[in-house]
């Protein structure tokens, strides 16, 4: 079943990449939206404005949104050091400032992968940009190592050990090696003919997801937009996906209730607050060259589900407008 279902998301990941959205994130496309993203594969047209609503229905459906941050990113280690900077580019991404949203998120996927090679790999030179592409395949081999050592002291729910023949043994190694083969040969391809490819070769690139041309403003026609942040937002997820597996840890969600409402809740109040900003933001960008005004009257269906009763939900309004009062006076 394992095999089938890596064999449907190589599928959606060939339609997805057809429609510039150039690899698919394990944490992101899960169940119905992998069955979906399939029969869309089936049609003989251009899918890009469906696909590109069911991503923006699921990054806007601010529960799941919550989830990522404080049901995975929270309790990896070689992530949870750039919470505060992960948060700031998702509050500039609600508020429609992408250029602010991916200049963030860029360093934080740099900085993920550099502490990984010096701290996992102890690497002590200069760290390149071919040291950063290469991290992707260090970081299979260190999944496939573990794996392989689990498999070696296997132990059941009773803690009692279970020892597998060389056949067995290799057999199970040789499946998850493919598993793990197929979804780093996702990233990767985005890695090196996207994000980290040569500026002399970009017009290879399909809207120019490249850190080179982002980072140093080497075009001012760069696109700066929901769909090329999302793309970056996915290698995040992968290397979520991938350090919560390396630290054997859960690759499930486990957010905490109570913090789950307050972002949830938070996320759609800076959403909601914003929106009354966006003509001011036009007043002040109007006539800049590259400036696009239908980014900002883009519109997205945020969603946030009925997470409390009604009595709780009023409880915490109530509370929260306490705490708020104390924090403005430097009380808490």
């Amino acid at each position: 079943h394992q095999l089938e279902n890596l064999e449907n998301y190589r599928v959606v990941n060939d339609f997805l990449k057809k429609n510039n959205w150039l690899f698919i994130s394990p944490i992101f496309f899960q169940g119905g939206h992998l069955s979906y993203l399939l029969e869309l594969s089936k049609e003989q047209k251009n899918q890009k404005e469906s696909i590109r609503n069911l991503i923006s229905s699921r990054f806007y459906h601010l529960n799941w949104t919550a989830s990522f941050i404080e049901g995975y990113c929270i309790r990896c280690n070689h992530i949870k050091a750039y919470l505060n900077s992960i948060e700031h580019s998702l509050i500039l991404t609600f508020q429609k400032d992408y250029e602010g949203s991916i200049k963030t998120l860029i360093p934080i996927i740099e900085g993920i992968l550099t502490k990984y090679l010096t701290v996992d790999r102890s690497t002590t030179s200069r760290i390149s940009f071919k040291d950063l592409i290469e991290s992707f395949n260090n970081l299979k081999s260190d999944l496939i190592s573990n794996y392989s050592s689990l498999v070696s002291n296997y132990t059941d729910e009773n803690n009692i050990r279970i020892e597998f023949s060389t056949k067995q043994a290799e057999e199970l190694i040789q499946l998850q090696t493919r598993y793990y083969e197929t979804w780093f040969s996702f990233i990767h391809e985005f890695i090196e003919k996207s994000f980290y490819l040569n500026t002399k070769d970009i017009n290879d690139i399909t809207d120019k997801v490249n850190r080179h041309i982002s980072m140093h403003g080497l075009e001012s026609d760069m696109i700066y937009n929901f769909e090329n942040y999302i793309k970056i937002y996915f290698v995040l997820q992968f290397l979520t996906w991938a350090f919560l597996q390396k630290e054997n840890k859960s690759p499930l969600n486990e957010i905490n209730p109570n913090r789950f409402l307050e972002k949830a809740i938070s996320y759609k109040r800076i959403i909601e607050l914003s929106e009354k900003l966006i003509y001011e933001k036009h007043l002040l960008y109007k006539g800049h060259k590259g400036y696009d005004s239908e980014l900002l009257r883009e519109k997205f269906n945020i969603t946030i589900d009925n997470l409390s009763p009604k009595k709780e939900m009023v409880m915490y309004k109530l509370l929260k407008n306490i705490k708020e009062s104390r924090w403005r006076k430097g009380l808490s």
